[in-house]
């Protein structure tokens, strides 16, 4: 009886309404199709629990389409790319559709075939009461009937899955549709009162119909049948009441009754909803508010309402009221820090090099080969602007010494540094095999006085990175290669005593890192990442004590010290940059210390001609800390 109802009250509605023109009021009308409407609002977009908003052109609702010419070149602008007919076969074949252009049909018949036919006049009621009662238990069976939550379960997977502007339908506009509306807009996050204005503005968007239709009936008969043409708060109302009655929620109704995932109502939320501001967004600074930023701008692309890892991890923040972490992990800051990694790298192979570098021990025309083995370990703690980092490396440099004359020195060694850098949920592989290439002149002598020292050296990068993004948005990897170029220049002094020999040095280093841009692979979100151009500049000074040696049975053993200071000349900050999908992101790296110091002990074992050591070393400077430490060998011949 109810499905007999609601379809003959559909075929009353349909046939009054190509008769009458719809009255302009806030909104854009149609004249063919006066229920027009799009359901992100009337006058303006609805507000949304979580700081959203609704957003226009995803969904539109309206009563059979019956455009005019007018009408139709305004629905071809809409970009409709899905029509969902709700009613039954026997009012399609009264009154087929006329689709926008390149619109796809569906028909999904709500109520049932089984009513097609049925004519209004085969219903009949002594009261008004009775009409509006007979409405509101069409509404409860739109929850209590399983035929039509079947249906209904396939329409709202059926606009989840829509590739643009989706327009659903029935004759009137009003029932069917204006249940459908009411639960998008639920799912939406809209207030009861708004999705019920939302639901009665079918009466001012009919008004004009349905006065000419009821003027047209004898007072009597319009007098009942009057509250079959527009809808009331209490039909709506009796099918939402019916909803907590069955299933204690909108939300259970929906995975329960209809059988809906928690995925499909992720996409139809994100299709329709915008959020202004991501859950503690307005409190972040640096990296982490640039990848919030980030976050909330992809909503505005492809991965927003549609089913992907981005889509369902932001709804679930949004539910959750957190981001997760991942407003710290998806901007890849450990690109940044690699950078930044890879800069101080030439200060690492002049130090290795250092005891051995400088000739001052060998007689002229003398040479020695040595080599070293260096490992060390820096963390940078987290701050307002960048997560926490730390870098290991570990590596082998070999190289030989040769004295011209008594003034002067050169050398060269040849190595490899295998660098490991983590921060921010990402980790960098950076493997460096390099050349290094250095001369001492002193106008006197080596032994003693003025000197100069200089020293130049470059590389090859191989680098390889993976981002753990969290929040189930997947590993991004990515790969390159680059070079590393420095040099340094030094004016010191050798003064040597009985027991010691100082040597205090000033001077100026330079770094180059160039790495080519890449695209990570592996996440939705990951990034295409710009070429890691940057420069290291900074005056560094240095002293260096070497002790009277110690013997011990055939061995000579030399205790010795080193400290250093550097502080970085102009810009001093390393940053990334990332682009995804048309949108930019900048991190900088943890590390932003101008000034950092290094304080070492070295001691080596010289018989003969071989000599064998090690040095261990502490590094700090603001919020960075680490240690290092070495293995020595060398020969002369």
């Amino acid at each position: 009886m109810l499905q007999r109802v609601l379809c003959s009250l559909s075929l009353l509605a349909l046939a009054i309404s190509a008769a009458q023109a719809a009255e302009a009021l806030d909104t854009p009308r149609l004249a063919g199709m006066d229920n027009f409407r799009d359901i992100a609002g009337t006058t303006s977009a609805y507000a949304t629990t979580h700081d959203g908003t609704m957003r226009a052109g995803v969904f539109y609702r309206a009563n059979a389409l019956t455009p005019t010419a007018a009408d139709l070149s305004v629905l071809n602008g809409l970009g409709i790319s899905d029509v969902y007919d709700l009613r039954t076969p026997s009012e399609i074949a009264s009154t087929p559709d006329t689709l926008p252009d390149g619109a796809s049909y569906t028909s999904i018949d709500i109520i049932g075939s089984t009513t097609s036919g049925s004519n209004i006049t085969n219903i009949a009621f002594s009261s008004a009461d009775q009409a509006r009662a007979m409405m509101q238990e069409t509404n409860r069976a739109f929850v209590s009937d399983a035929g039509m939550r079947g249906q209904f379960a396939v329409l709202f997977n059926e606009l989840a899955a829509a590739d643009g502007a989706a327009l659903f339908h029935c004759t009137a506009g009003k029932d069917r549709t204006g249940w459908t509306a009411a639960v998008l807009l639920s799912i939406a996050g809209v207030d009861e009162a708004t999705i019920m204005s939302n639901y009665l503005a079918t009466n001012d968007y009919t008004a004009a119909r349905v006065a000419a239709t009821l003027a047209a009936m004898p007072a009597s008969m319009a007098a009942i049948y009057a509250p079959l043409l527009g809808v009331e708060a209490s039909y709506l109302q009796a099918g939402l009441d019916e909803v907590t009655a069955e299933y204690g929620s909108m939300d259970n109704y929906l995975k329960q009754g209809l059988g809906l995932s928690q995925e499909t109502l992720y996409v139809l939320r994100g299709k329709m909803v915008r959020y202004g501001a991501l859950p503690g967004e307005a409190g972040l600074l640096g990296n982490a508010a640039a990848g919030a930023q980030l976050l909330r701008e992809l909503q505005d692309t492809p991965l927003s309402g549609t089913y992907s890892a981005y889509n369902y991890y932001l709804q679930s923040a949004i539910d959750a009221g957190s981001l997760g972490g991942v407003e710290s992990t998806v901007g890849g800051q450990v690109h940044a820090d690699a950078a930044s990694y890879l800069l101080r790298q030439g200060a690492t192979i002049e130090r290795a090099a250092s005891p051995f570098a400088d000739g001052s021990g060998l007689k002229v025309g003398q040479a020695r080969l040595w080599s070293t083995a260096l490992a060390g370990y820096l963390g940078t703690d987290g701050s307002a602007h960048a997560a926490s980092s730390n870098e290991h490396s570990q590596g082998l440099m070999v190289g030989v010494t040769q004295r011209f004359s008594e003034q002067l020195s050169g050398h060269a060694g040849f190595g490899y540094n295998r660098g490991n850098v983590g921060a921010a949920g990402g980790e960098a592989d950076t493997d460096l095999t390099f050349l290094s290439l250095g001369a001492r002149f002193a106008p006197d002598s080596l032994e003693r006085g003025v000197f100069i020292d200089a020293n130049v050296s470059g590389g090859w990068l191989d680098y390889s990175s993976k981002r753990e993004l969290g929040g189930g948005l997947g590993t991004a990897k990515g790969d390159s290669h680059g070079t590393l170029a420095g040099a340094s220049l030094a004016l010191g002094y050798r003064l040597p005593s009985d027991s010691v020999v100082l040597e205090p040095s000033l001077g100026v280093r330079a770094s180059r890192v160039d790495l080519n841009g890449f695209t990570e692979k592996g996440s939705e979100l990951a990034l295409q990442v710009d070429d890691l151009k940057a420069t290291r500049r900074s005056a560094v000074a240095n002293l260096k004590a070497s002790f009277t040696a110690i013997p011990v049975g055939s061995w000579q053993l030399v205790p010795g010290i080193e400290v250093g200071y550097e502080h970085a000349l102009g810009d001093h900050q390393v940053d990334s940059q990332g682009h995804l999908l048309g949108l930019d992101i900048d991190q900088r790296a943890a590390f932003d210390n101008r000034d950092q110091f290094v304080g070492g002990v070295n001691l080596m074992a010289n018989l003969g001609a071989l000599s064998v050591g090690g040095e261990v070393a502490a590094m700090g400077g603001g919020d960075s800390h680490g240690v290092s430490g070495s293995l020595k060998a060398s020969y002369a011949f």
